[in-house]
């Protein structure tokens, strides 16, 4: 079980899996600074998700931006619940990706709705 304000946290602040694992690969090196090209590489995403996701984390103060390049940026209260969501994800990683695939998404909904056969 997951606590609740993890819970809250994974539901508010983090769309999908992969915004959990740029999250986590930025909270390693939080003095080094990524391109989203960079990102991309050593998450083995494509470039157009990597850019996606990262106005999302700085929106909620996980990261910032500066002249192209992102690092790590949660504060020390904020930076206490990505420690403990991070160290929880290393234990049960199942547990955590079913708690994100579970929240409300908009994109993910739409998506699932296009293949919906509809009555007529």
């Amino acid at each position: 079980m997951i606590p609740n304000h993890i819970a809250d946290f994974l539901r508010t602040g983090i769309p999908s899996t992969w915004a959990l694992d740029a999250l986590r690969l930025l909270k390693s090196a939080p003095d080094r600074s990524w391109t989203p090209a960079m990102l991309s590489a050593e998450l083995r995403g494509t470039l157009k998700m990597v850019e996606e996701i990262l106005p999302g984390l700085k929106r909620w103060s996980l990261v910032s931006e500066h002249d192209g390049s992102w690092r790590y940026a949660a504060d020390n209260a904020l930076d206490g619940t990505v420690a403990e969501l991070m160290q929880i994800y290393a234990e049960r990683p199942v547990t955590v990706i079913a708690e994100i695939a579970l929240s409300p998404n908009e994109k993910l909904h739409t998506f699932i709705d296009a293949f919906r056969v509809k009555k007529d």
